[in-house]
């Protein structure tokens, strides 16, 4: 195995890992700004993310695995689609989608500390 398959199976993983997270393809794309069928040719491990979509789709892992230390999974799914006073009134996952993971990075942190 090449290097380029090692790396490539390994951001499949991490796609898995996010999908997993109640996260849709669909979503994926979107926070990453790539069509949905790349990301299905990333979790088949036949391409990989590079720069820009690598690094979101590296942020978005921080933020789903931040997540799962406070929240079992279906808690997890609800956080990211519902509505958050600690954002605002806005959703987590309609702040990703524009890339603005800092405010939800504190709202976790906030809850990880249970000052939320």
């Amino acid at each position: 195995m090449t290097q380029g398959q090692a790396v490539a199976e390994a951001f499949a993983d991490i796609v898995s890992e996010v999908h997993d997270a109640s996260l849709t393809y669909a979503e994926i794309a979107a926070i990453c700004g790539v069509g949905e069928r790349q990301v299905h040719h990333w979790r088949a491990g036949r391409h990989r993310p590079r720069g820009a979509e690598r690094d979101l789709l590296l942020e978005l892992r921080y933020v789903v695995k931040l997540l799962r230390e406070v929240y079992r999974p279906e808690g997890v799914e609800i956080w990211l689609h519902s509505r958050n006073p600690e954002l605002a009134g806005e959703r987590p996952i309609d702040l990703l989608r524009a890339r603005e993971f800092v405010p939800v990075l504190q709202a976790i942190e906030r809850l990880s500390s249970g000052a939320a």
